[in-house]
């Protein structure tokens, strides 16, 4: 799973975006946190069992939820989950150009 560089440097170049990814260890928000607030690709090195996406609406910054090389999620507008359906050990975040998936 690769993303386009073109991703990355739209993203460097078209200014600050104030998005941030919480990942937690246990359901529920309990356990050990990781917080992301920048593009890429982000392994917190545990399975994350609950989460909280913040992206102000409309700012074009989404995040792909990933548990290895099998996509478990994708959310663009805000959303927080405490017992998701599926568990996941690396969350990407960057732009999603014109509609195209990260």
């Amino acid at each position: 799973m690769q993303l386009p560089s073109m991703i990355f440097t739209s993203f460097l170049a078209g200014g600050a975006y104030a998005f941030q990814f919480q990942a937690y260890s246990d359901n529920n928000y309990h356990g050990r946190v990781k917080n992301y607030d920048t593009s890429g690709i982000h392994k917190p090195g545990f399975t994350i069992k609950s989460y909280r996406w913040d992206s102000p609406s409309r700012d074009g910054c989404c995040v792909k939820m990933c548990d290895g090389g099998s996509q478990v999620g994708y959310w663009c507008p805000s959303k927080s989950n405490g017992r998701p359906s599926r568990t996941f050990n690396k969350v990407i975040m960057a732009l999603d150009i014109a509609g195209h998936s990260l």
